[in-house]
Parts: C-alpha cells; structure tokens; sequence
C-alpha cells in the first residue's frame, strides 16, 4: 500500500471501516511500549524486525510512530473502531508533551555525552565542572604520565630481536631497526611532553566558571570515566586524574 487511505490499524470491510489485525494490535503495543518509556526509535526498529509492516516493502521509521500516537482516531472518534483507550491515549499524549518540553542540550553537555562512559547525569555534569576548576587553579598538577618505552601497537622492538638472534647478522636491517626504533621512542615521548605542556598552559589561562565549558572540555579531555564512587578525567596527555589527586 504505497499510499494509505485509512490510519494503521484498520480496513475496509462492506463499505465500514474496521479493525485490520495484526496491525491494530501492532497500534496497542505502540502505544503502551510509548508509555512504558521505549523511544520512538526502539518502537521503530522493533516493529521493522517482528510486526506487520507499515508500507508494504517499506521498514518502519519513527515518524510513522510519531503518526499513530498522534492520531485521535485510534480512540473511536467518527467512524472508527476503538483500538486505543482513551486513558492509554492520553497518557502517550502527556509523554510527548513531556519530552518536547525538556530543555535543548548545551554544547558542552552534547560534548560530555560523546566521551563520557555513562550517560551524563546532572551530578556528573558538575563533578566534571569542578574538576576542570580546580585544574584550573593547579594547572601544576597536570604531569607527563609514564609511558612504554614504544607505542604498544609497534613491532620494531620484535623485528629487531628477529634480526638480532639470526646468524650470520644483518647489519644493515638491523641498524635501520635501530634507528627505527628511537624514532619511535623520540616521538612518544615528544606527543606527551608537547600535550603537557599545552595542557597546562591551557588551565593556567583558564577562568574559572559554574557552568561546564564545552571549549574547555574538548581540548583537553579525551574521556570522563565514571564508576560508583568516582569521576575521573583522562586529558589529552594521557594523565587520569580525578578528585583525589588534586588535593
């Protein structure tokens, strides 16, 4: 049905219209998966994986979810048949009416959720906050942590212990290997020192605010990890620092 006449939910039957099954229950579980808190999204990709299909060779998106429970005549207005109770209707109403409500994220709220390893609660939004500050006002307690003596995902070292143990030598791979190798070292070890550095000049002209800076946060945070107890940053330089490190 490439263009549909009548709502989801229902047919033509001896000139009346009349309930279309599986679809009108397909309409009753949109609506109490709605209520129950499934996004329109789930409710989409839930109904293109098992329910009866809203077009036919078309999947399901959410704006033909957002169709249906906007839609009063699954109530029993007019003509049609009651496929809705009109409680279950209005209570779907009210959760659209909620979530239309909520305020529009901030951009530094939309760059915590990126990097964050949990949703970002407000509690965490202001752990963060005050963790940027006081780095702000200690910019000296951000260090150069330890590193590996290579990048982990190199095989240099293990070609060159290759060349090395195989007789007769090759002096000339190997010294290439070698040389290899302390570039590899030379440049780990200038990517943490320069980003230090950067870090710390950062902070130090850093004003201090209440509210999150989104600027802030995306140059100089690579990842807010967050258990039970804890919120902790991960700076560009690799350093994890959290609450207790800042005295």
């Amino acid at each position: 049905m490439g263009n549909r006449k009548l709502p989801f939910g229902y047919r033509m039957q001896m000139g009346e219209i009349v309930r279309s099954e599986p679809e009108a229950k397909a309409v009753q579980d949109i609506f109490l998966q709605y209520t129950l808190g499934a996004s329109l999204k789930e409710i989409a990709e839930q109904l293109s994986k098992a329910g009866p299909a809203y077009d036919a060779g078309k999947g399901w998106n959410k704006n033909m979810v957002a169709r249906i429970l906007e839609n009063p005549k699954y109530t029993g207005t007019d003509s049609y048949p009651r496929l809705v109770d009109i409680k279950l209707f209005e209570a779907a109403a009210e959760k659209r009416q909620t979530k239309q409500c909520l305020p529009e994220r901030t951009p530094a709220q939309k760059a915590l959720k990126r990097i964050c390893t949990k949703p970002p609660t407000p509690e965490i939004e202001q752990q963060v906050t005050n963790l940027l500050g006081r780095l702000g006002e200690q910019p000296e307690r951000i260090t150069q942590p330890e590193i590996t003596s290579v990048p982990q995902h190199s095989t240099t070292q293990a070609d060159l212990d290759g060349v090395l143990n195989t007789q007769p030598l090759d002096e000339d791979t190997a010294r290439s290997l070698i040389c290899k190798l302390a570039q590899e070292q030379y440049d780990a070890i200038g990517n943490e020192e320069y980003e230090t550095e950067r870090l710390r000049r950062l902070f130090a002209a850093f004003e201090c605010t209440a509210e999150l800076n989104a600027e802030l946060l995306q140059s100089a945070v690579s990842a807010v990890l967050v258990t039970r107890q804890t919120v902790r940053l991960q700076l560009k330089n690799g350093q994890i620092i959290g609450k207790e490190d800042l005295g």
